[in-house]
């Protein structure tokens, strides 16, 4: 008998909380916005991952963006850029977000999100370009919108409806170089492209245009707090500046910098209070504290520190790179983004800290790996960053030199994809590292010192063949797992190439499933029974003879979750079908939630629900937790072995989660999605 779903929202839950767990940094952060008048509050932007909040003036960060991920669905399309996301200066509770194609707004500061302007992608859509809005805020309220056409378009009431303006003599948008407007001190409207030369100024609120600087690219353009001041730093590193709101400008420095169309580093600008301003070009860091009459060099390299940034890229210095740069509003804290990092300065640009902590932009594969023997000791695996390890519960993160001649302090792909720890020695890890460049297929590593060390167990290419591409693509994907019985028994699964078996600790492999699409590895309690995954064709296999023959088990479009009982030896759950949150996604129907009881033989439905994956914890196995779409409800948990499903989603920084980990100690669980991780240690009530 099908049994019903029960979507019950409880009480017990409202309590709950999901903490960021994980390193910062490490892929694109691509804009960095201060609060107008709380300096403790800066916002920043990313692409993939979405819109981060700090309440500490940059020094810790959470994500904030889960709304928008529930609102559109198709999770590729969270991409942003400069200058898409603005607060209105007078009444801060308003903001707003041009993302997705679309225009977000929320009306209480941040916490909530509802979608203002244009139309969600479809489901699965991870193709069709979707340039956010550029968004600016008047301090009359005015909302005004460029969108990937440049079509200026204006709102008077917090984005409840919509005007258009006439288009300013600008290019269109384009991904790398977008097109931004702001207003000045005095409602003055300027419209800068970063592909066209010349600032375009209206002083009639967008009816009418003057382009000025028209030999200069502008890439950046900031008001001053105050009169009607305005900077332009433009493409060949020369910074204009006029006190006449736009009418005429005069050029007051000139800095190293060149920039060409693609280039996502254009450089930094930001103007506090005072007559304070700091410019950040490709190759000089110069402040001014008398509005660019005089300026002072900072050589940052000298006094840099990594602070709470673990990753290897921009490992000795972040000199060279700015996507944006702000400074809080009471003056005192100025940020950077260069892709990767955060950096903070409290001393007008004379020290910057790498400030990262929450601020996650790794792209993870696979979960955390906790240590069985130290549940404080963990190691994650990330693209572009290899390893990482923490040794206090996640507070503090190393990144691990696994692969050396994939190291250095330069911009390197790094891409590690899975990690895992050996169930009975407690210095025992193993890693999958796919290099860059020519390297790009899997390599898996071994350490017994703790990760001090590691060495070469398996070449997947030089030993099994197959075709690796140069970038990121489907055959980084895979798993690991052990035969619980016997460690020295591992199996390990590949995108491309199918299912590998080792008997002795991974000295020797052997190629015992040739399939596509295996995307994880489950284990029976007594490690007789073995489980792959496969997403987008094959469904489930089984192999009921410890990984040595396979057959399928569930033959569908694809399996998005698996779990086994954690005690019951031919019990598991599937998700039969694809998640609709997966960028893979293919289907028009919603999976179902699928239970066995006879090894695979046979299943028997549970939930006609859009089910991904699947957690059971191994102390209280009727505690299950799972990914959906469905209902909009993010997590759900059953305390009743699937049979009935409530709302598990309170306070989750992310919509979905892609996979779940055991925190090792009771209660405890880990989510991960690609660019976020997040764990609770309530699961029970």
């Amino acid at each position: 008998m099908k049994l019903l779903l029960a979507l019950i929202a409880s009480s017990a839950l409202a309590a709950e909380t999901w903490h960021p767990f994980g390193p910062g940094g490490g892929g694109w952060i691509e804009d960095v916005v201060a609060h107008p008048t709380n300096p403790q509050e800066v916002w920043a932007m990313t692409d993939l991952s979405g819109l981060f909040r700090s309440q500490d003036a940059g020094v810790t960060w959470r994500k904030m963006s889960a709304d928008v991920e529930r609102g559109v669905v198709a999770r590729k399309q969270i991409t942003s850029h400069n200058r898409q996301f603005a607060i209105d200066p007078v009444d801060s509770k308003h903001m707003y977000w041009g993302v997705c194609g679309m225009i977000w707004a929320s009306h209480d500061g941040g916490v909530t999100w509802q979608a203002v302007f244009g139309t969600a992608p479809k489901v699965g859509d991870d193709k069709t370009p979707h340039l956010g809005h550029a968004i600016a805020v008047s301090k009359k309220g005015e909302v005004v919108a460029l969108d990937h056409e440049s079509m200026l378009r204006l709102s008077r009431d917090h984005g409840a409806t919509w005007t258009d303006l006439s288009k300013p003599p600008v290019a269109k948008n384009s991904p790398d170089t977008p097109a931004f407007p702001l207003f000045l001190a005095d409602d003055t409207l300027c419209v800068s492209c970063r592909p066209s030369p010349g600032l375009a100024v209206s002083r009639d609120g967008g009816k009418s245009w003057q382009l000025q600087l028209t030999d200069s690219i502008i890439l950046n353009a900031q008001a001053t707090p105050e009169g009607a001041g305005v900077f332009a730093f433009d493409s060949t590193g020369k910074l204009h500046r006029s006190v006449d709101a736009g009418a005429s400008f005069t050029m007051i420095k000139e800095v190293p910098h060149k920039w060409e169309p693609g280039l996502r580093f254009a450089g930094g600008l930001a103007v506090a209070k005072g007559g304070k301003v700091m410019l950040w070009s490709l190759g000089q860091l110069v402040v001014s504290s008398n509005n660019g009459e005089t300026w002072t060099r900072h050589r940052i390299e000298t006094n840099w520190n990594r602070g709470s940034y673990p990753g290897m890229n921009r490992y000795a210095s972040p000199e060279g790179k700015c996507s944006a740069l702000t400074v809080t509003a009471d003056g005192l804290t100025w940020l950077k983004c260069d892709s990767s990092l955060m950096c903070r300065s409290t001393d007008f640009g004379v020290s910057w800290t790498g400030s990262t902590v929450g601020l996650q932009i790794l792209c993870y594969f696979q979960g955390p790996a906790i240590s069985p023997h130290d549940p404080q000791q963990a190691m994650v695996a990330a693209l572009d960053q290899g390893v990482f390890k923490t040794e206090d519960g996640g507070a503090t993160w190393k990144p691990l030199r696994i692969q050396a001649d994939c190291w250095n302090d330069d911009w390197q792909n790094h891409d590690g994809s899975v990690v895992k720890a050996h169930p009975k020695l407690p210095k025992t890890w193993f890693a999958i590292i796919h290099g860059h460049g020519g390297t790009r297929h899997p390599r898996l590593h071994r350490t017994d010192n703790g990760g001090e060390t590691w060495k070469l167990v398996l070449d997947l290419k030089e030993q099994f063949g197959g075709e690796w591409g140069k970038w990121l693509d489907d055959s980084e994907m895979g798993d690991l797992c052990f035969d619980s019985s016997n460690p020295d028994v591992m199996h390990l699964c590949n995108y491309q190439l199918g299912v590998f078996k080792s008997s002795d600790g991974g000295q020797t492999w052997k190629h015992t499933l040739k399939t596509k699409n295996g995307l994880s590895l489950v284990t029976s309690p007594s490690g007789q029974h073995v489980y792959l995954q496969c997403v987008k064709r094959a469904g489930l296999y089984a192999s009921h003879d410890r990984g040595e023959t396979w057959e399928v088990a569930h033959a569908a479009d694809g399996v998005d979750g698996i779990a086994h009982h954690p005690k019951d030896e031919s019990t598991l759950f599937i998700s039969d079908g694809q998640h609709e949150n997966y960028w893979s996604y293919k289907g028009a129907r919603p999976a179902k939630l699928l239970k066995s009881i006879d090894a695979g033989k046979t299943w028997t439905p549970l939930a006609a629900l859009d089910s991904g994956p699947l957690y059971i914890d191994p102390m209280k196995p009727n505690i299950m937790l799972m990914s959906t779409l469905h209902g909009g409800k993010g997590i759900l948990r059953s305390t009743n072995g699937g049979q009935t499903w409530h709302d598990f989603h309170h306070d989750a920084p992310s919509y979905t989660a892609r996979g779940f980990t055991f925190g090792v100690t009771p209660g405890s669980v880990i989510y991960h999605m690609l660019g976020n991780m997040a764990r609770t240690t309530k699961i029970y009530d």
